[in-house]
């Protein structure tokens, strides 16, 4: 088959004077008849035709082209009629008042549908152009709308979603050079989270997290309508109050300060309740020369409020500089402030040991880490030992297992049981941990801990041989507490003991390598905290031998 194109033929009687149709079949082409009085347009729609022929009209009448039913897309091959008004209709259209031989016949029908290819061909580019150019509109529209989103977040703190500190720094110069020009008030407060560096590390950084975005919500909304909030740095939001004198400034941060102490911050189980100290300066009262001094102010108020204590508000006095008064005040707060900066010092230096031990020794230096460091807070608690010193306990226990893996990892890894040589390397490890912590001053609380941890409660260990309360408390619990994890973890050159045989260790090691004393208060967390998957009697039968063997030894 030449053709696979259908034609409508729209003739009386199916039938064109001098057109051999059944040679157009024959050529391939699929023939649909249609009598003049059909409409067109829908019988053109009904069989796709591709091509539309017509005879001579019957009448003057019945001419198609007096007819609103033809389709504007599918070419019209007209015998036997004149060419139409364009006007009338726009068409694909071409007309013959002759006939046509066979051969020019189909020479029209190639040439209208070669057209009719091109025309199509023309409209589905101008279509894919259109749709090109509406996707083209909607993307730069979209783009828009991302730049303005991206211009909006990064003025934007992305915890508690206040302003940042980048858009104070564009917001102020202007704010401030309005007011100074119209002459109207303008106050800044300065508002800083008292002692959030200690919350954090006892709540955890994630409940402090929420702290700072509860806090930043009820910050908005006790300022508004005139307030512009900001977080200006960590535990630190500024708010500018515009048309707001001072008196109304200090009755705004002192209502926030009160607050906070009848709506503590509770999130699950957890409840914390915290205390704010601020600093308040106004343009017209204390009359800064710049937005830089303004600022400046505000944080002079906020030291002097640290300074006095805390959990205050402080209105900026620039009288007070330089007397005896204020430089006490910015002593004791700077002395604290570097106490705090040797704090977060010392944590970071310990962060930086794990992480370069965690690389080298894996998961079994983080876990083994993480449980000495529970067993100690659990048998300091039980002691009633205070934090601080449970704190040093858990630093020393950092300290020793990081250290160790650092600079022994490759002994300690070993398959085989240690040689002597492995031991003599190993009882200079002490000495190794205090020289190392030496050079940090404020390690000197751990380096007791560290250099004495290998005593024995005997008097057979080593560095110095001490014997049983010679040894400080500190070094025996930790001993105490190494021994216990280690023998209830996989070690390289063995498996992890059994429950009965740990139990077993620690009853013979009580009164020769650990305090009995101490191995008494850990035999009684296993039994209350179920550390140790053993029944009761046989820790109650652990304790009495212990026991025992204490009154057999007192005079």
């Amino acid at each position: 088959m030449e053709n696979e194109l259908t034609i409508l033929i729209v003739a009386s009687g199916r039938k064109l004077p001098g057109i051999d149709l059944q040679a157009l079949a024959d050529k391939g082409f699929n023939l649909i008849y249609a009598s003049f009085s059909a409409n067109i347009r829908s019988q053109c729609r009904r069989h796709s035709a591709d091509l539309v022929i017509t005879g001579p009209p019957e009448n003057k009448e019945s001419t198609i082209f007096l007819r609103q039913d033809l389709p504007s897309d599918v070419p019209i091959l007209c015998l036997g009629s004149s060419s139409p008004d364009r006007q009338t209709f726009p068409g694909i259209i071409n007309c013959f008042q002759d006939s046509l031989s066979q051969n020019d016949l189909l020479g029209q029908i190639h040439f209208l549908l070669r057209v009719k290819t091109i025309t199509d061909t023309v409209a589905r580019k101008d279509a894919e152009h259109k749709e090109l150019a509406a996707r083209l509109e909607q993307q730069q529209q979209s783009m828009e709308l991302h730049s303005e989103f991206l211009d909006i977040v990064a003025l934007r703190d992305g915890l508690t979603g206040l302003y940042n500190r980048r858009h104070l720094n564009t917001l102020l110069p202007k704010t401030f050079e309005k007011c100074t020009i119209n002459g109207s008030e303008l106050s800044m407060l300065i508002i800083d989270i008292d002692y959030f560096y200690e919350l954090n590390k006892s709540a955890g950084t994630s409940f402090g997290d929420f702290i700072l975005n509860d806090f930043a919500a009820r910050l908005t909304a006790a300022s508004q309508p005139r307030g512009t909030c900001f977080r200006f740095s960590g535990e630190t939001f500024i708010v500018l109050l515009e048309e707001t004198d001072l008196p109304e400034a200090a009755e705004l941060a002192e209502s926030i300060r009160g607050s906070l102490t009848l709506r503590p911050f509770i999130r699950n189980n957890e409840q914390r309740t915290i205390s704010v100290s601020s600093g308040i300066v106004s343009l017209i009262d204390h009359q800064p020369q710049n937005p830089d001094e303004f600022l400046s102010m505000a944080e002079r108020a906020l030291f002097s409020a640290k300074a006095d204590g805390r959990d205050r508000i402080a209105i900026f006095n620039g009288r007070d500089a330089g007397t005896a008064e204020t430089t006490r005040h910015n002593l004791n707060f700077l002395k604290e402030t570097l106490s705090r900066i040797l704090m977060r010092t010392r944590a970071s230096s310990l962060d930086s040991l794990q992480v370069l031990a965690r690389d080298i020794g894996g998961s079994k230096n983080r876990g083994h880490i993480e449980n000495v460091r529970n067993y100690v807070e659990l048998l300091g608690n039980h002691m009633n030992l205070p934090e601080t010193t449970i704190e040093t306990f858990r630093n020393a226990v950092a300290l020793h297992t990081s250290i160790r893996f650092l600079l022994h990892n490759e002994m300690i890894s070993k398959e085989e049981i240690f040689t002597e040589d492995d031991r003599e390397t190993m009882a200079d490890f002490p000495f190794k941990l205090a020289e190392i912590t030496e050079m940090f001053d404020y390690f000197s609380n751990e380096r007791a801990i560290l250099l004495y941890h290998g005593e024995r409660y005997d008097g057979n260990g080593y560095p110095d041989g001490l014997r049983g309360e010679e040894i400080p408390l500190g070094a025996r619990i930790f001993a105490l507490v190494d021994a216990l994890a280690a023998m209830n973890e996989d070690r390289p050159h063995r498996r992890r003991l059994a429950p009965e045989q740990v139990l077993t260790e620690l009853v013979e090691g009580a009164g020769r390598q650990f305090d009995p004393d101490l191995v008494i208060r850990v035999l009684k967390l296993i039994k209350s905290n179920q550390l140790l998957d053993l029944a009761d009697e046989h820790v109650d039968n652990a304790l009495r031998t212990i026991r025992e063997s204490l009154t057999d030894q007192s005079p």
